[in-house]
């Protein structure tokens, strides 16, 4: 397999996906309504119309229920990125990322991955930094696998 290679920028594009989506999905129950919808763009200065909103749930509603789940949130955002042999580097090393507190560190990572793509613990770690929305130097080890089925 070809050395890791990845775009920083792309990943933390990810990141702030999953930011967004907790900030439109207002009540926590992981799904965006189009309530919500409409409510968090009027915060941000945008009047949008019921068919405006009805028309931006529909194009990313894949299961048409009327809820954006945040699988279909981040798919529907995330269609154009390209991220190259990261995909099925991280997919084979997901397998072996099951820490017995649910969290993912860089340097865990990096011990997994150079066996099979020799990533440098650096590029590991700037993978997990650009994850981390709080900071802790750790992911969610079910928010990792959801970027995996992303890429």
């Amino acid at each position: 397999m070809a050395p890791l290679s990845f775009d920083l920028e792309a990943l933390s594009y990810i990141n702030t996906l999953l930011e967004a989506f907790k900030a439109f999905d207002v009540d926590n129950n992981g799904l965006i309504t189009t309530n919500e919808l409409k409510g968090i763009m009027s915060s941000l200065g945008y009047r949008m119309t019921d068919h405006e909103a009805k028309e931006m749930m529909r194009r990313g509603d894949s299961d048409r229920d009327g809820l954006l789940s945040l699988e279909e949130f981040l798919e529907m955002n995330t269609k154009e990125l390209e991220f190259g042999n990261l995909a099925d580097v991280l997919q084979a090393a997901v397998s072996a990322l099951g820490p017995a507190d649910g969290v993912v560190r860089g340097e865990e990572l990096a011990e997994v991955v150079s066996q099979m793509a020799g990533a440098a613990v650096e590029d590991c770690m700037d993978l997990i930094a650009c994850l981390d929305g709080d900071g802790d130097g750790v992911i969610n080890l079910e928010d990792f696998k959801l970027v995996i089925s992303l890429l």
